[in-house]
């Protein structure tokens, strides 16, 4: 009941905000903020796409017969990290600009996979903001990601020049000497708010 409720208010009003600009309260409303789409390997949901070679992001559940059960709506999606140094993303544009010295507020759900196909270790996020696709500025980042049920966090940034785009990235954990195989999985992003500078 809960997902059908929210899931096709969703449907109903992502396309009107999307198609006209506008957005409800003042608020930056992320396209598919529960990266709703069919489970599949290597594959970013529908409103989102990453632009980094070699990052292929995972729709669960059921992708590598893998079975993370979502936090909000049907899916969800992994990233992974490598031990080459390389890691996965995604992003998207958003629809309205984020204002350069303009303090926003952010939430999303976290988890870690215990068994994800050899890249079993935890990661943790990091929040990039950018001009275009390019990560340009590093926003904001959790701590590591160990927990397999999930969580809720919350983020507070200032960009430093007025940004469109954001991009959600695995990294590894901090003070890490080596790279390594792990992962973090993603679902149930908020609207991005003003808030007051801390």
């Amino acid at each position: 009941m809960k997902f059908s409720n929210v899931f096709l208010f969703g449907l109903w009003i992502s396309p009107f905000y999307w198609a006209t600009g506008q957005q409800p309260d003042g608020k930056i409303l992320l396209q598919n903020p529960s990266f709703e789409d069919t489970p599949r390997a290597s594959a970013s949901p529908s409103g989102w796409g990453s632009y980094t070679p070699g990052s292929t992001p995972d729709i669960m559940p059921g992708a590598w017969d893998i079975v993370v059960e979502p936090q909000d709506g049907k899916t969800c999606v992994a990233l992974v990290t490598r031990e080459d140094g390389t890691r996965e993303d995604i992003g998207q544009q958003l629809p309205q600009t984020l204002k350069a010295g303009t303090c926003y507020t952010f939430s999303i759900y976290l988890c870690h996979a215990p068994q994800y196909v050899g890249y079993n270790h935890p990661a943790r996020l990091r929040i990039w903001g950018g001009t275009g696709h390019r990560k340009e500025q590093l926003l904001a980042g959790s701590a590591l990601i160990d927990h397999a049920g999930w969580k809720q966090y919350k983020f507070q940034f200032v960009p430093t020049r007025d940004m469109r785009y954001i991009t959600f990235e695995a990294f590894f954990a901090p003070g890490s000497m080596f790279h390594y195989r792990g992962n973090i999985v993603l679902d149930n992003c908020s609207y991005i708010e003003r808030c007051d500078k801390a």
